[in-house]
C-alpha cells in the first residue's frame, strides 16, 4: 500500500507546475492517505477516509411508486412525474438551478427520442433555465443507476461540479408490448443476439433455475418485502423522501376527472402471506416459479439525486447523505 501511495505522490509531483523551489519533497505534491475497503454483508465497502474531491449526494427524493394502468399515476404524463422531483431538489437545498451543469435521466421504454424532449420540458417546468442541459440514458433495469454514475464520473473528471442523476418510467404510457418485436432476421442465426429478446419473466425463471432459488424462497422474500415496506410506510420512514404529486385520476367508466395528491406507494400489500402466494400459478412458464405474487409490479414513478464535490457541499453547508 505504501509503495503504491509513494508512486502516486511521485506522479503528482511531476504533474505540478514548476516552482522556484526545487527542494520540495514528493509528499508536498499531495496529501494521500490509504483507505481500506472491506466487503460486508451487502457487498458495500467501508470508507475510512474522506477527500475533498469525493462525489457526494446532498439531496434525494422520489415520487410514490404506483401500479401502472390502475394506480395513482395511471393518468399522469411522464414529464409531470419528473418535474416535481427536480423541483424538490432545488426547493430543499435552496440551490440556484443555474448552478447545475447537467441532468441525466435513466429511462427505458420511451420510443423515439428516448423521452429526451419530455425530460427537457420537465426541467423547464421545475424552474431550470435553458442553459442547463439534459439527456437520457438507457441501460435497461439499471438505467437510473447509470444516470447517477454518469454524473458522478463527470464530476470526478472535472467536467463540472454539480449535476443531477434521475430515473423515470411510465409503464402506463409506454406499455411493454407482448410478443417478439420486429428485428433483423439475422437474429435467428445468432444465439447471443436471440437472448436479447428474452422477456424479463423468462430471465427471472432462468436465474432462479441457475442459482437454485426455489418457489418457496421467492415467496418468502415477497412476504418479507411487503412486510418491511408496510412497516416503513406506517412508521413514516418514506415521508421525507416522497414528493407529493398533484395530479388527476380519471374514472375509466364515466371519464370524470378528480384532482388527487399522490404521496404513498400503492403497490404494497401488507396482508401478503405464504398460503395465498402458494395458490398462484406461474406467470411466465408452465412449470416455473415466478408468479404475480413474488414478481415486481409494473410501475409508474420517478426519482432524482443531487450530486456535487464534497468540498463544494461542505462550503455550501449541505448534508452528506452518501458517497458515490
Amino acid at each position: 500500500m505504501e509503495k503504491a501511495l509513494n508512486r502516486q505522490r511521485v506522479l503528482l509531483h511531476h504533474l505540478r507546475p514548476s516552482s522556484s523551489s526545487s527542494s520540495s519533497s514528493h509528499e508536498s505534491a499531495a496529501t494521500l492517505f490509504p483507505s481500506n475497503c472491506a466487503a460486508g454483508d451487502s457487498a458495500a465497502y467501508h470508507r475510512t477516509a474522506a477527500f475533498g474531491d469525493d462525489v457526494v449526494i446532498v439531496a434525494a427524493c422520489r415520487t410514490a411508486i404506483c401500479k401502472a394502468k390502475r394506480g395513482g399515476f395511471k393518468d399522469t404524463l411522464a414529464d409531470d412525474l419528473l418535474a416535481p422531483v427536480l423541483k424538490a431538489l432545488i426547493d430543499r437545498t435552496k440551490l440556484d438551478p443555474s448552478e447545475v451543469s447537467d441532468i441525466v435521466v435513466g429511462t427505458v421504454l420511451a420510443p423515439g427520442s428516448q423521452r429526451g424532449i419530455e425530460c427537457r420540458m420537465a426541467a423547464f417546468y421545475a424552474g431550470f433555465p435553458d442553459t442547463v442541459p439534459i439527456r437520457t440514458v438507457n441501460r435497461q433495469c439499471s438505467s437510473g443507476l447509470q444516470a447517477v454514475a454518469d454524473v458522478a464520473a463527470s464530476i470526478k473528471a472535472g467536467f463540472y461540479d454539480i449535476g443531477i442523476g434521475a430515473g423515470l418510467e411510465s409503464m402506463t404510457t409506454d406499455k411493454v408490448v407482448p410478443g417478439v418485436p420486429k428485428v433483423n432476421p439475422k437474429v435467428e442465426t445468432f444465439a447471443q443476439a436471440r437472448d436479447c429478446l428474452l422477456p424479463m419473466g423468462i430471465t427471472s425463471e432462468n436465474v432462479a433455475e441457475h442459482y437454485g432459488v426455489t418457489r418457496q424462497e421467492q415467496d418468502q422474500a415477497a412476504v418479507e418485502s411487503h412486510r418491511r415496506a408496510a412497516a416503513a410506510t406506517a412508521s413514516g420512514k418514506f415521508k421525507d423522501e416522497i414528493v407529493p404529486v398533484l395530479t388527476k385520476i380519471v374514472d375509466p367508466k364515466t371519464g370524470e376527472e378528480k384532482a388527487a395528491t399522490i404521496m404513498v406507494d400503492d403497490g404494497i400489500r401488507p396482508n401478503t402471506n405464504m398460503a395465498d402466494l402458494a395458490k398462484l400459478k406461474p406467470a411466465f412458464k408452465k412449470d416455473g416459479t415466478t408468479t404475480a405474487g413474488n414478481a415486481s409490479q409494473v410501475s409508474d414513478g420517478a426519482g432524482a439525486v443531487l450530486l456535487m464535490k464534497r468540498s463544494l457541499a461542505m462550503q455550501k453547508g449541505f448534508p452528506i447523505l452518501g458517497v458515490f
